[in-house]
């Protein structure tokens, strides 16, 4: 087994990861840079070019490989320009210069793009490309792109899929273990091409405007509102490593740079142990639930600073933001993994892309006793969502 572990540019993190064989390799980026990526950037550590170039050396020193996130799906048609282009090819070259061993594209046309200029650059895949069947995947693989990265809603629980993916390619291929992105999440696009502009230089280079990530708190309200989605997102619990391992995939990805070292120390130790006991959640990426202490100190930081620039109705918005948040993260909310060994083998039968949820009911029923939640606390922050949103949608008529 190898494990893929975000970073989020702290030294301790590698200290604790040394200690964890099955680690083979980190990743991360700057929060803004001119291509951008799959976080806003005011939400991940900061992080300058010469503190950067020596958490890289550092992290070679201890055996692990540094891939540097380029994963914006969308780049406001930079790449179409003469002037764009070589921005983006002095990037690479910067990053080169850095150490990286391999950089991580969404867009294909940058992939092109980097092949070209940089033949020997390893690069590596992204969900962001949309990678969603075997043609897709097929076809970059055929661009060099190695190891894929298999988009988690379409085939993490797809097991007539997974078998087809791995015999048909001769690429590597890795496995996001601790998503929680909604299935088949109706503002997947959206939401990745809004935090992917919110993390280029050339926007954040512009007036600063307030980010209420929308996309996120919809979501969000959802999952208040209807705890089966908890069970529905296409995580992997530890346990179950070894079915994917039994299909030829040994390569996993664990998120999220925005969080904090003990927390990432935390879900790489249990997914290299192949066990969690207690709470699914403390190892499970939710941005806005679970672990109140599971966040990186700079986050909130970043926020309230920038919040200095914003209109006067911009602040009030975000400060109501960032209290819901912090009644968010207070909620009394738990998924038993204990309760859930046996839980995978039921998408053995089910063909989730051809079956309606309020037909099958499946998760419905195992969430009746594996999420636990206050559901007072939880109606009550769904409706304060809606408000808050509402607001949003409307504050500027005033």
């Amino acid at each position: 087994m190898k494990l893929s572990v975000a970073s989020n540019w702290d030294m301790a993190l590698l200290e604790g990861l040394e200690n964890i064989p099955e680690v083979t390799s980190i990743y991360a980026k700057l929060p803004f840079d001119i291509v951008g990526g799959g976080r806003a950037g005011m939400v991940v550590p900061s992080v300058d070019w010469d503190s950067a170039r020596a958490y890289i050396r550092a992290s070679h020193d201890r055996g692990l490989s540094f891939c540097y996130l380029l994963n914006a799906p969308c780049l406001g048609n930079l790449e179409q320009t003469q002037e764009g282009k070589q921005q983006i090819l002095t990037l690479i070259e910067q990053l080169v210069d850095m150490g990286v061993d391999s950089v991580s594209i969404a867009n294909l046309a940058v992939v092109a793009l980097v092949r070209r200029n940089f033949p020997n650059l390893a690069i590596r895949g992204s969900v962001l490309s949309w990678p969603t069947n075997l043609p897709r995947l097929k076809y970059q693989e055929s661009l060099g792109i190695d190891p894929l990265i298999i988009p988690y809603s379409e085939f993490n629980r797809d097991f007539t899929m997974l078998p087809k993916i791995r015999s048909g390619l001769s690429c590597g291929m890795q496995l996001f273990v601790n998503v929680s992105c909604l299935y088949n999440c109706h503002y997947l696009a959206e939401h990745a091409n809004s935090v992917g502009h919110a993390s280029q230089i050339q926007h954040n280079n512009q007036q600063v405007k307030s980010f209420l990530d929308i996309y996120l708190w919809q979501c969000t309200r959802r999952r208040l509102l209807h705890p089966e989605l908890l069970l529905m997102s296409r995580w992997i619990r530890p346990e179950d490593l070894h079915v994917y391992e039994a299909m030829g995939y040994d390569e996993f990805k664990i998120i999220d740079r925005s969080r904090s070292t003990a927390w990432l120390l935390r879900a790489t130790k249990a997914y290299a142990d192949r066990r969690y006991e207690g709470n699914l959640l403390d190892i499970l990426s939710l941005e806005l639930l679970g672990d109140p202490v599971g966040f990186h100190q700079d986050i909130e930081n970043q926020t309230r600073e920038r919040m200095r620039h914003y209109t006067s109705k911009e602040r009030k918005l975000m400060l109501r933001m960032l209290k819901l948040r912090s009644r968010l993260l207070e909620l009394d909310i738990s998924i038993d993994n204990a309760g859930l060994t046996d839980y995978l083998d039921g998408f053995r039968k089910i063909r989730c892309a051809e079956t309606y949820c309020e037909d099958c009911r499946y998760c419905h029923k195992y969430a009746e006793w594996a999420v636990r939640v206050d559901r007072t606390e939880a109606d009550i922050l769904a409706k304060d969502i809606g408000r808050l949103l509402d607001d949003f949608l409307t504050w500027q008529r005033g």
